[in-house]
């Protein structure tokens, strides 16, 4: 036999047998089945809240006191970020504050040699006072000229002058005192606040789940170190932007996980959140659980259906028996018949049919 005749049986024998694979059809019938129509969504366990634990100044991670895992109490010290720069502020803070309070007093030199010269002037408009209303009645009565009244006149009214003067200069020394006193306090504790910056606590109870840095770490100012969580597990998911409009809160969502397989957990529609994430193209959708779950892991994967409708007893058709424009090949005697139907709700396998079919009519399945 020839090598022609030889590829000429072979063709021959391939038309037949892909021939038969198109004739092949196969038969099914509408059902009545539980029908679950649903949304698929990806996501990971997170806790309902979190946040970054952030340094407030540069300096070198000196200490920790916490490790990943451990539970954390509000207002607890969890890190000590430290730089010289900080303590050599403070030193020098304290050191101009030491030499400020002798200088502001009460008893400060500057304000006790005021002091002793009001009190000195005081005493002589005490006199000068008296002089100026004994001459002033002498004048009266006419006995003394008009430059001898006007002479105590002008006396009187000098010290009346330097009590005033005097009064005034105490009054401004003991306030820019006080002022220069505030300022050295104030500058030591802000050097003391700054230093107090890298004695980082807990903003509120929870779980230290990750740590950013290690002892001996250069931590830049508003650089994380760790990240605490605090508040229920939740599901977080990611809904692609075409199934958005179906999800409405409180609905169901069933949640499976690889950590139990053979499990699947409830939960309720708790939050949509209205930011489109592009690089995903897909929205947040938050999920409560119906009952605590047995594992806290953060950013465990999970796999989730969010149920938009639930039908007991719904007729369905496969899917598959489905042609273009929701019409189905069906079987009447020895013919083969196109009916339209009309959908309802649908799964990932299977399709109802509200109208066009019942139960009786065989359905012809490419």
């Amino acid at each position: 036999m020839s090598i022609m005749k030889h590829f000429t049986i072979g063709l021959a024998a391939t038309l037949i047998f892909i021939t038969g694979c198109h004739t092949r059809k196969k038969e099914t019938a509408p059902m009545l089945r539980m029908l679950t129509a649903a949304v698929y969504a990806s996501g990971t366990l997170v806790p309902e809240n979190e946040y970054k634990v952030v340094s407030n100044v540069e300096g070198f991670l000196v200490s920790s006191l916490v490790k990943e895992g451990d539970s954390v109490r509000k207002g607890q010290l969890l890190f000590s970020v430290s730089n010289e720069n900080q303590q050599t502020q403070v030193s020098a803070a304290a050191g101009v504050l030491k030499k400020t309070i002798p200088v502001t007093a009460p008893n400060a030199p500057s304000i006790q040699d005021l002091e002793t010269r009001l009190a000195s002037s005081e005493n002589r408009l005490q006199n000068d006072s008296l002089q100026y209303q004994r001459y002033q009645r002498i004048y009266q009565q006419g006995a003394i000229s008009s430059a001898t009244y006007e002479k105590y006149k002008l006396q009187y009214e000098t010290s009346q002058h330097d009590v005033q003067s005097l009064r005034e200069q105490l009054k401004q020394q003991r306030l820019s005192a006080a002022l220069q006193l505030q300022q050295a306090s104030n500058e030591l504790e802000i050097a003391r606040t700054a230093r107090g910056n890298g004695l980082l606590k807990s903003y509120t109870d929870g779980i230290l789940y990750e740590l950013y840095k290690q002892n001996g770490d250069l931590v830049g100012s508003s650089q994380p170190i760790a990240l605490i969580g605090s508040g229920r597990i939740i599901a977080r998911l990611l809904v692609d932007e075409d199934d958005l409009g179906k999800i409405q809160k409180g609905q169901l969502v069933l949640i499976t996980m690889d950590a139990y397989p053979d499990k699947i957990f409830r939960a309720r529609i708790e939050k949509i959140y209205p930011l489109l994430n592009k690089q995903e193209q897909s929205f947040r959708v938050d999920a409560i659980f119906e009952e605590p779950i047995p594992i806290s892991l953060y950013g465990l994967n999970i796999e989730a259906n969010i149920v938009l409708q639930e039908k007991a007893r719904a007729l369905v058709i496969p899917k598959k028996a489905l042609l273009k424009g929701d019409s189905v090949m069906v079987r009447q005697g020895d013919h083969i018949a196109i009916v339209k139907i009309r959908k309802g709700a649908e799964d990932k396998e299977f399709v109802q049919v509200l109208s066009g079919l019942d139960s009786s009519v065989t359905i012809i399945q490419p």
